[in-house]
């Protein structure tokens, strides 16, 4: 029990005059021994007793109201823990919401934010009342509740503070809240405590008129008894900071052919300008464990950063597979934003089987469609091991499909091929879906688009859309300098296309004309919204000008199918000849040699996703993360049942992730997790901007670098019992109002 008024509880001691005027009052009178009055003294003796007990009664009742109306006016308290003598209805339950998003690791001395979190969160712990339960919840962009309900074991919840890691997420006040008061709603305590311990970042808080958090703030203020809200402020104010805000490879497909330049973005968010910046590029071997070193191979020093300045790093890789790439500038007050990565496939040679559907003149080498396709893909002497080229091209006729196995090539072209036979079909299906491989389909002639619909589209679920019966041909324009239609210029985002995308390559894919196409429809709910990311499997890579679609692509399975509405010889287009042709069939193989494979390159707190073949299913697969942990995930089968499906969510931490299984003849496949770039934006809110965004959100404002346990104490009145205290003296001045009316003598 405590008091709001500490002095006035002395005046309980007034209670003791009435005591004192009993006392005085009691006179001593002679004792004159009289024997006439035995009787008389007898029925005075009787009397007086019972005239004592009535003046002891009206003593009692004088002395309890003036003490009960002096304590009354002190205001005494009962703080929650204090009824724990008859039960837990009296006992705190609070929630430690501790935020270890990436900017807790703002360094300041020999302290980070999160060090200093970490303690004000254990004082907190140490001076809750008598018989509290804590939970602990920690918060990045997303909620984890490490104690999942209040404990009383605080040595235990102090012990779990300490072991908190500081993770690479963003920042979600919402989603903090939002768990603490799932543990709180149904916890059975008279205090409900919600302590939030963050730097208050700006981007942190939802929007004032955000619907969830207006819902979520009405319920707290429901609730019976209310939650209360501290916000412990254990920002400094600082944003000094340089951090790579973005780092990409300038093209999607990298291989060894060519050097591969990579640009980051450094963004200063400090008030001067950074000096002298330096920037490094490493790069991990393939199949190398995540204990190796990185190997730096290039580097640049920025003479001046003010707000954004971009760096371009080249380098070439020797050998192809599964690269880990990461760029990093010098280490400042925040040292987790200064390093970004990727995780990159490089292609070092594929297998590519050439379906020729229209064999040429014999010595003619452009005579047919296999002729240009041979020409583009693999323009080095094929004969010569040491001078062969990134792509292996085989040539055959349909006859020939007899002695080859597909599943011995990374990717299968069919050329203007019109006969497909139940083996040749089952083939491709298995090598699309099952294993992951590519398969690209040029039209012609011979393509029987009925056919094609039923076989590959229908039953085997290959083609992005259904190929028209008719022919598209284009109008001739007299006097026109080219006649046909041409490739759009606008929307190329595809992998296969984005070559062409700048203003240096676009009149390249210009310049092709097309005098025929097959026309491509496909189903508006197949298609991917390029711009939810709503994914249908199917997407348009390329349009003519006249919005028809060129190229479309469909994810069946782990592969992909890429299919265009024209040739890959001289007969229905001008394409072959013009040197688009050339980047366009090698990007296309490039981007389907492999499959379809889920972003590699993540965001912390974003699932690894790896598919694998359906055999696979139950496999456990050990996923070791960037600060050495190492976990087993069972590979499960996907609803449609033809493949199998590793997923990994505790990404809390960026750097690279590594995928390994049993095998010990498959090598490991990294993933790379980057922090959200909007971590790096250090301004914090204030008390004031905070009451002014959301007026209606009943808190109490704590400052982490002051005395939090003190100030808490100051706040944590408990529950006020004078008007009980007031009423029980009113009470006793009643009954002795009463009862001195009654016991008064009766006169005349």
């Amino acid at each position: 029990m405590g008091f709001l008024n500490v002095l006035l509880a002395g005046f309980a001691g007034l209670a003791a005059i009435p005591i004192i005027i009993h006392l005085l009052n009691q006179r001593r009178f002679k004792v004159v021994v009289w024997a006439a009055m035995d009787f008389l003294l007898a029925t005075i003796e009787k009397n007086s007793r019972r005239l004592q007990l009535q003046d002891l009664i009206l003593m009692m009742l004088r002395a309890g109201a003036l003490a009960l109306l002096a304590l009354a006016l002190s205001r005494p308290t009962i703080a929650p823990g204090g009824l724990s003598l008859i039960g837990q209805q009296g006992e705190t339950a609070a929630v430690i919401v501790l935020d270890n998003s990436l900017s807790m690791g703002y360094q300041v001395g020999n302290e980070t934010r999160f060090d200093l979190a970490r303690r004000k969160a254990k004082e907190i712990v140490d001076n809750l009342p008598k018989g509290a339960g804590v939970a602990l919840v920690l918060m990045s962009d997303v909620a984890v509740d490490e104690i999942p309900e209040p404990s009383h074991d605080l040595a235990f919840v102090a012990a779990e503070l300490q072991r908190a890691p500081l993770s690479d997420g963003g920042t979600d006040i919402a989603a903090g809240v939002a768990q603490a008061w799932k543990i709180l709603r149904d916890a059975p305590a008279v205090a409900k405590e919600v302590y939030i311990i963050s730097d208050m970042q700006a981007n942190a808080w939802p929007a004032g008129d955000n619907a969830s958090w207006i819902k979520l703030t009405d319920e707290l203020a429901a609730a019976s008894p209310a939650v209360r809200l501290y916000l412990t402020d254990v920002g400094d104010g600082a944003t000094d900071d340089v951090a790579v805000e973005a780092f990409t490879a300038e093209d999607d497909q990298v291989s060894i052919e060519t050097d591969t330049a990579f640009v980051a973005t450094l963004r200063n968010r400090g008030a001067t300008p950074a000096r002298n910046v330096t920037v490094e590029l490493l790069v991990g071997e393939p199949g190398a464990g995540p204990n190796v070193e990185l190997r730096k191979v290039a580097s640049a020093v920025v003479d001046q950063v003010e707000s954004t300045a971009q760096v371009r790093l080249e380098t070439r890789f020797a050998t192809g597979g599964d690269h880990r790439v990461q760029v990093r500038t010098a280490i400042d007050h925040l040292p987790a934003d200064n390093v970004r990565q990727l995780a990159l496939d490089v292609v070092e040679r594929i297998r590519v089987l050439v379906v020729d559907g229209d064999p040429g003149e014999a010595g003619r080498a452009f005579s047919g469609e296999t002729g240009f396709l041979r020409a583009a893909l693999s323009p080095r002497d094929i004969d010569a091991e040491e001078r062969k080229a990134l792509i292996d091209t085989e040539i055959i006729t349909v006859a020939g499909l007899a002695d080859k196995n597909l599943r011995d090539y990374q990717a299968v072209i069919l050329a203007n091929v019109g006969e497909l036979s139940p083996t040749l079909v089952e083939g491709l299906k298995n090598l699309v879906r099952v294993e992951g491989r590519g398969l690209i389909i040029f039209v012609g002639d011979n393509v029987q688009s009925g056919t094609y619909n039923k076989l590959l589209g229908g039953a085997a679920g290959l083609l992005p859309g259904l190929l028209a019966d008719r022919v598209l041909e284009a109008v001739e324009e007299p006097g026109a300098k080219e006649q046909g239609f041409g490739f759009a210029t606008s929307e190329l985002g595809h992998p296969v296309v984005s070559f062409f995308s700048s203003k240096e390559t676009q009149p390249f894919l210009a310049q092709p004309r097309f005098t025929k196409a097959l026309p491509i429809d496909i189903a508006p709910e197949d298609l991917t919204d390029p711009k939810t990311g709503k994914p249908g499997g199917v997407s348009v890579v390329a349009r003519f000008t006249g919005g028809q679609v060129a190229i479309a692509e469909r994810r069946a399975g782990r592969g992909s199918v890429l299919l265009f509405a024209s040739t890959a010889d001289k007969d229905w287009t001008d394409l072959p000849l013009r040197p688009a042709f050339l980047m366009l069939s090698r990007r296309a193989v490039q981007h389907v040699a492999f499959g379809y494979r889920p972003p590699k390159t993540i965001q912390v707190n974003d699932p690894i996703v790896e598919l694998v073949g359906a055999r696979e299913a139950g496999a456990q697969v050990q996923v070791r993360d960037p600060r050495g942990g190492v976990r087993s995930v069972a590979a499960v089968t996907t609803p449609a049942g033809d493949l199998a499906k590793v997923e990994y969510g505790e990404t809390r931490f960026a750097g690279f992730y590594q995928i390994s299984r049993g095998e010990a003849a498959v090598k490991p496949t990294f993933y790379a997790a980057n922090p959200p770039r909007t971590e790096s934006a250090l301004e914090a809110i204030d008390e004031a901007a905070l009451r002014t965004r959301f007026p209606k959100l009943d808190f109490l404002w704590l400052d982490g670098h002051a005395d939090i346990a003190k100030t808490i104490e100051q706040k944590r009145v408990g529950r006020e019992i004078w008007p009980l205290l007031f009423a029980l003296a009113c009470l006793c001045l009643i009954a002795e109002s009463v009862l001195a009316l009654r016991w008064a003598p009766k006169t005349g």
